[in-house]
């Protein structure tokens, strides 16, 4: 979990390449209105930790990144929400 300097911070987060895009799903926890203050923080943690450019930042509410019953994160099952439009996100960036 990443904690920002802000009031909220990543409850959980998933990653998963969609085309030529890197895509990140956050689950936001704290005030909706900070979604997009969440974007730069992300995207500058992937780059300095990971050295990936994201292409998405997608911002939902707890509990809509899926997770089976040993705790995984269902990467596919996230993926095909995401392309099928089902995520209802709170904010979506695209950063290209």
């Amino acid at each position: 979990m990443y904690s920002f300097d802000l009031t909220c911070s990543v409850h959980f987060s998933a990653v998963f390449p969609w085309t030529n895009l890197l895509v990140v799903v956050v689950e936001l926890e704290g005030s909706e209105q900070e979604a997009l203050d969440l974007v730069p923080l992300v995207t500058n943690a992937v780059l300095e930790e990971h050295y990936l450019i994201v292409g998405v930042v997608v911002v939902v509410d707890i509990g809509v990144i899926p997770i089976n019953s040993r705790g995984e994160k269902q990467r596919m099952h996230l993926r095909d929400g995401f392309l099928a439009d089902q995520l209802d996100p709170i904010y979506v960036a695209y950063n290209m």
